[in-house]
């Protein structure tokens, strides 16, 4: 649906009648998040023809430094800088939805902070207790300090939006939890007040995170972007089609890696591939799309909307492929480009796996290493945080000793690309640091579920002593995510981790 709607709003743009008006503030009712008033003022647009019956999308904008303030009102100036396009009469025909624009009282990145993050969170709560709100369809834009607020609100609550579209914004921190969520990001090559680094960096950083990101960068412009970033043709329809946790794979723009597989993973016994696929821009040219393999090869693969790469060279373990494609940025006027990208986990193994083989096993925090039993650890991969250390203590209870001297500790994660089904987790683990029970406390989840709390090495199996955890899981996201999270004492550690393939289960893709 909203791929016609798409190619719909981009012939009307393209051929000179635009986008109808936009609400004005008038339109949006004042609220406030506490009952008194004390709390974070925000304004709420209420599509007409509302029905409490029906569930409804949500736009969250958050305004720039020098709309910040109490008086609710000044967030709405120049019509929220342009944002208000979102809701012309034209997009509201295509997709009724409520948006709402908090205020933040101080114009020094102030949507970072803790406080303003539990305000923007009981803003959605009062919201959703107040109108009929599609929990799965809820976006959050912003620009310049808004820019950096939506980093922000995601980083704080990935679990809640479907989509994110900074403009002209900044900010730091981990990209691979926000790796579900497909972003928009604008800013000017030229911006003299926010360089342009700002957003270059987080790109990359989810780009390296296996994140779907479209990047529209314009050569001029400056900071004022907003007006023409915001009436970019695809860009509501897009931002409708996203599903929380389902990200839209046919809404341009779009690009999809259609072979080896069109799953997010795939593991195979292969040591090179070629890939094949679409870019689809809504009838928009296409200048160019390029692959690259993470810390690997790169080039230009063949053709534009039906591409395909030459052979691939894939190393052992886990090879993250990348697909790029170049397009323009929609305005004229400013210039610049348009990028669009999809990723591939590809997980090669010596033998494909069959029930009850080992689908991989790593070596936390050291390099490959080839058990006694034959399992074959691959160095240290797919994991995000945490430090490493060594040691070189006889350990008990192996003839693995290697295995069991080097870890990753602190709070950290592994995320494994498999295909849906069961499987087996082996987590291994040796207490070789501390010299008592007591000094090492942590916490252990299996997508998401709490398996190992206030866990101490030590007092269940002895120091200088071999142990291993099994659990047995379901994936049906492809992939497996262990999370490691410090307790009430030490920091947490993992020596190694072994995924099998379990045997009362059919898999349906993902292996070759």
């Amino acid at each position: 649906m909203f791929k016609q709607l798409a190619r719909l709003i981009l012939l009307l743009a393209l051929g000179g009648s635009g986008l109808a008006a936009a609400a004005v503030p008038a339109d949006f009712l004042f609220r406030n998040t506490a009952d008194d008033g004390t709390g974070m003022p925000y304004r709420i647009f209420v599509p007409p023809g509302y029905n409490a019956a029906q569930s409804y999308p949500l736009i969250v904008f958050l305004h720039g430094a020098g709309e910040a303030g109490t008086n609710n009102t000044a967030q709405l100036n120049n019509n929220a800088n342009g944002a208000m396009k979102l809701v012309s009469d034209a997009n509201l025909a295509l997709q009724p939805t409520f948006m709402s624009a908090p205020q933040c009282p101080s114009n020094s990145s102030c949507w970072g902070i803790a406080e303003s993050l539990v305000q923007l969170n009981t803003m959605l709560d009062r919201i959703a207790a107040e109108f009929n709100i599609d929990a799965n369809r809820v976006h959050v834009t912003g620009l310049s300090m808004g820019g950096n607020g939506t980093w922000e609100f995601v980083k704080n609550r990935p679990d809640r939006f479907a989509s994110a579209v900074p403009m002209s914004g900044y900010g730091g921190g981990s990209a691979t939890p926000l790796n579900a969520i497909p972003f928009w990001y604008f800013h000017a090559a030229n911006d003299g007040t926010v360089g342009v680094a700002g957003s270059r960096n987080q790109v990359n950083a989810l780009r390296d995170a296996n994140a779907r990101v479209i990047y529209t960068e314009y050569a001029t412009g400056g900071h004022g972007i907003w007006q023409n970033a915001y009436a970019t043709p695809l860009l509501f329809a897009w931002m409708m089609a996203q599903h929380r946790g389902q990200p839209s794979l046919t809404t341009p723009p779009v690009v999809r890696i259609e072979q080896p597989t069109t799953e997010a993973s795939w593991t195979t016994d292969l040591d090179q591939i070629v890939a094949s696929g679409v870019v689809d821009n809504a009838g928009q040219s296409i200048s160019g799309v390029d692959w690259s393999v993470r810390n690997g090869a790169s080039g230009a693969a063949s053709g534009t909307t039906l591409w395909n790469t030459p052979l691939i060279s894939l190393g052992m373990g886990i090879n993250d492929l990348r697909v790029t494609a170049t397009g323009s940025s929609y305005y004229a006027p400013y210039g610049g480009a348009t990028t669009i990208n999809a990723s591939l986990r590809v997980n090669r193994v010596e033998v494909i796996p069959g029930p009850g083989d080992t689908v991989i096993a790593i070596n936390s925090a050291g390099s490959a290493y080839a058990a006694a039993d034959g399992t074959a650890f691959v160095a240290d991969t797919a994991f995000e945080g945490g430090s490493t250390q060594v040691s070189s203590h006889a350990v008990a209870n192996t003839i693995d000793d290697a295995l069991y001297n080097s870890w990753r500790w602190g709070n950290f994660a592994y995320r494994i690309p498999v295909a849906n089904g069961r499987y087996g987790i082996d987590l291994h683990f040796a207490e070789t640091y501390n010299s008592a029970v007591g000094q090492r406390r942590f916490n252990v989840s299996i997508q998401g579920v709490p398996r190992l709390q206030e866990f101490d090495i030590a007092a269940e199996a002895g120091l200088d002593t071999a142990l291993i955890k099994h659990y047995d899981i379901d994936v049906g996201n492809g992939e497996i995510l262990i999370q490691f999270s410090n307790g009430s004492a030490g920091s947490a550690r993992v020596d190694a981790v072994q995924v099998v393939l379990s045997a009362d289960r059919i898999f349906m893709s993902g292996f070759d």
